[in-house]
C-alpha cells in the first residue's frame, strides 16, 4: 500500500487528511506534518521565506516512508515561485531535495487550468483581502489569463467587512461558499471557467454539481490537489 505524506498549512485545522482518508482509507496510508513556525502569520514575506522548511516538512516525510507528498496552499508556489514556470521549478527543488515527487498545491492548480483550456476566469476567491486580491490577479495576469470578474464576499456584501471574514478562521458554510461562486459567475458569464482560490474554501463536496448548473468548469485550490494526488497514485475519484 502506498504512503501519502501531506505538509498541512500552518495555523489552523487543515481538512485534507481527513478528506482523503475518508475516500481513500482502504487504499493509501496517510502522513501528515505542519508547516513551521509557530504563530504562522500568512504574511508574504514569511510565505516568501518558507521554502527551507517546506524542504525540511518533504524530508521529514520522506523520511518516513512516503512514496508521495503533496503541499496545502496554492499561495506558496505563486509567491515563492514568482510565475507558473518559477512555481514548477520550485516544485521540482523540493522533490530533488527530499527524494520523492512532491505536488505543491499552486502548480496542481496551474495545471487543471491549462488542462481547461481556459482563457477568460472568473475568480472566486471568498475570504481574501484586496492586497491578496492584487498579488493573485498579478500572478494570473502574467501567466496570460483574462480576469473578467473577481470578487470576495465584503465586495458581494455577504460580509460586512473584512474582520468579520478573518474572524472565521477559515469556516464557511457550503451554503455561503456557493452563493458567492453563483454571484461571482454571474458578474461575468462569458468566462471560460471559474477559479476557487484559497485552501480554506473545501469544495469536494459539491463542485461536480456546481459545475453542472453554471455550465463552466470550476478549478479549485482543494480539487486540483486532490485530483493531482488521486492521478499520481493512480486511484479513482
Amino acid at each position: 500500500m502506498k504512503t501519502l505524506g501531506i505538509i498541512a498549512a500552518p495555523a489552523w485545522f487543515d481538512p485534507t487528511l481527513e478528506e482523503i482518508a475518508a475516500r481513500h482509507r482502504d487504499e493509501i496510508r496517510l502522513n501528515q506534518t505542519i508547516l513551521l513556525p509557530p504563530k504562522f502569520d500568512y504574511s508574504f514575506q514569511a510565505i516568501r521565506e518558507s521554502e527551507p522548511k517546506l524542504l525540511t516538512a518533504s524530508q521529514q516525510l520522506a523520511d518516513a516512508g512516503c512514496d508521495l507528498i503533496i503541499q496545502v496552499g496554492p499561495a506558496f508556489a505563486y509567491q515563492i515561485g514568482g510565475t507558473p514556470q518559477g512555481a514548477r521549478e520550485f516544485g521540482r527543488r523540493l522533490s530533488d531535495g527530499c527524494g520523492v515527487p512532491v505536488i505543491l498545491n499552486g502548480v496542481a492548480v496551474l495545471d487543471l487550468l491549462e488542462a481547461t483550456e481556459a482563457q477568460k476566469l472568473t475568480l472566486a476567491c471568498p475570504y481574501y483581502d484586496p492586497d491578496w486580491k492584487a498579488e493573485l490577479s498579478g500572478f494570473l495576469l502574467e501567466a496570460g489569463y483574462d480576469i473578467l470578474t473577481f470578487q470576495t464576499f465584503v465586495d458581494q456584501g455577504l460580509f460586512d467587512d473584512q474582520d468579520t471574514v478573518n474572524a472565521r478562521g477559515y469556516q464557511f458554510s457550503e451554503q455561503e461558499v456557493t452563493e458567492s461562486v453563483r454571484r461571482s459567475f454571474s458578474a461575468a458569464p462569458e468566462s471560460d471557467a471559474i477559479l476557487v482560490s484559497g485552501s480554506g474554501i473545501r469544495t469536494l463536496s459539491w463542485i461536480k454539481e456546481m459545475e453542472q448548473e453554471l455550465g463552466v468548469p470550476i478549478v479549485s485550490a482543494d480539487q486540483s490537489l486532490y485530483l493531482g494526488m488521486v492521478n499520481a497514485f493512480g486511484l479513482q475519484t
